[in-house]
């Protein structure tokens, strides 16, 4: 099936919103208008053809991305603040065949005139709807390409069929318990796959959207009440600018019926005051990977308190397990790396054979993420295996420094990473926000509580304050970035 068809399978004559608020579009209405811009690109570039999409939160990027798909061709997603270079390896890589860029993005093509549409094209009148072309099994055909973020190293291509986004959609409908009664508040990018699974899980149940387009992310709290939302998602800093830079706790939100969290690892301390806040309300905590088109395991709400830090287990659908080194699963306190199995799993990175090799081998997935498991089954991320610092012989999880830190009342945000060091190897260094503005106190405070709960090799070696964490395009803190920043200080 077409995952469009997927979609609006239930849908597509409702005259309930999809997209709610300001420029509100019906489901029969946006149906309409998907299959019509789907029918001309199918006319003109035939099906098979890769087609970029370069557009904030918007109707123009939720039409052109289905309309792409629904057409037989390939959406190719890129961030909205790609920088010229990892733009050009792109346009280099990938043989595209037309562009739909907003407007105010059309500069970054300086040196392409043809074959671009961005928003005014689609005011235009098309032809009355013909029948669109449909091979006999979409099911194994590239439907999307989502350029990964880059915190972590160079951006890769992640090639998803329509079978791993019906799949991954219908899981997360499922857990969720998503209904055609659901409002979700987006703040998250589309070109993401977290906030793109928000838009899908959301056609497929009826629910509807509310996106974000204000400069500040405080004025959530009174749109959340404005819209009677059902739901909110966000990714670790998400949370932490709202909580401590938002009177977000001391908000009543009657309508709000969960939050959602995924996209790294948020402090427990965090998950805490949300949780004491608002005891009426679900707190789903994921986890997740592009190449698993979003999500790969959730914890119950009701769990959240008895497994404090954990991930849960494998969503519907998903067999997640930790494996050693020989691939035997591992035993409860022994440390390992998340696989998974599942029809959501990608088809590859496109163009890199090799780097899809090392990740995707005997039908699993291998995530790079190292954990543990307790008596019962539930996963516990240690660490990453490219975040591992290896000082003096010994190799460090930046996790463990980090919570212990971030158990600090006065400690923002954490990130600990190792930065070279002619005689250990790597040194260890923590980067913080901290509430405390003197220096000096602030190394005090955090050597003090890392050498009473840490052994010497672990304790950071020296403490960089940051005012603000830099943040990638998905709003995730920029690991790669804060080095950057560190070694040229």
């Amino acid at each position: 099936m077409n995952f469009v068809d997927y979609l609006f399978e239930e849908n597509k004559l409702s005259t309930n919103p999809v997209l709610a608020g300001k420029d509100e579009i019906c489901y029969n209405e946006m149906y309409e208008k998907i299959i019509n811009l789907a029918y001309f690109i199918q006319t003109k570039y035939s099906t098979g053809k890769k087609i970029l999409l370069l557009s904030d939160n918007n109707d123009f990027f939720i039409i052109s991305y289905l309309a792409i798909i629904k057409s037989g061709n390939i959406a190719v997603l890129i961030e909205t603040q790609i920088s010229n270079k990892d733009l050009q390896d792109v346009l280099d890589t990938c043989s595209l065949g037309a562009y739909f860029i907003q407007e105010k993005y059309q500069c970054k093509f300086p040196g392409i005139s043809d074959d671009i549409y961005t928003e005014s094209f689609l005011k235009e009148s098309f032809y009355e709807t013909k029948k669109i072309i449909t091979p006999e099994n979409y099911d194994d055909n590239v439907a999307v390409i989502i350029f990964t973020s880059g915190s972590t190293g160079t951006k890769k291509g992640v090639m998803l069929t329509h079978r791993n986004l019906c799949e991954n959609t219908n899981s997360i409908v499922e857990y969720l318990n998503l209904t055609k009664n659901d409002r979700i508040y987006i703040v998250l990018p589309f070109f993401y796959c977290f906030g793109a699974s928000l838009l899908h899980t959301h056609i497929r149940a009826g629910g509807s959207i509310y996106l974000h387009n204000k400069p500040f992310l405080g004025s959530v709290i009174k749109d959340i009440n404005k819209h009677n939302c059902t739901g909110f998602a966000g990714v670790p800093s998400t949370y932490q600018i709202l909580i401590n830079k938002s009177p977000l706790l001391e908000g009543d939100y009657p309508s709000l019926r969960y939050f959602a969290q995924s996209g790294g690892h948020l402090p427990n301390k965090y998950i805490e005051k949300i949780v004491d806040s608002f005891p009426d309300k679900e707190f789903y905590l994921m986890y997740g990977a592009t190449e698993a088109t979003s999500r790969l395991s959730y914890l119950p709400p009701h769990l959240i308190r008895e497994k404090m830090g954990s991930i849960g287990k494998g969503i519907p659908g998903v067999l997640l397990e930790v494996l050693d080194k020989n691939g035997n699963k591992i035993k409860h306190g022994e440390i390992g790396e998340i696989t998974a199995c599942g029809n959501n799993i990608m088809k590859g990175y496109y163009g890199d054979p090799v780097e899809t090799a090392k990740v995707l081998k005997n039908g699993r997935l291998y995530t790079g993420d190292l954990a543990t498991i307790d008596s019962d089954g539930f996963i516990y991320i240690v660490g990453r295996s490219k975040n591992i610092i290896k000082s003096g012989g010994y190799r460090i999880s930046p996790k463990e420094i980090e919570d212990v830190i971030l158990s600090l009342d006065s400690i923002f945000e954490c990130v600990v990473i190792g930065i070279p060091d002619d005689i250990m190897g790597e040194g260890v260094v923590a980067a913080v926000r901290s509430k405390i503005d003197e220096k000096n106190q602030i190394d005090d405070i955090i050597l003090s509580c890392c050498n009473k709960n840490l052994p010497s090799y672990k304790v950071p070696k020296k403490v960089f304050v940051f005012k603000e964490f830099p943040l990638n395009s998905s709003g995730k803190v920029d690991r790669n970035k804060i080095m950057e920043m560190i070694l040229s200080d």
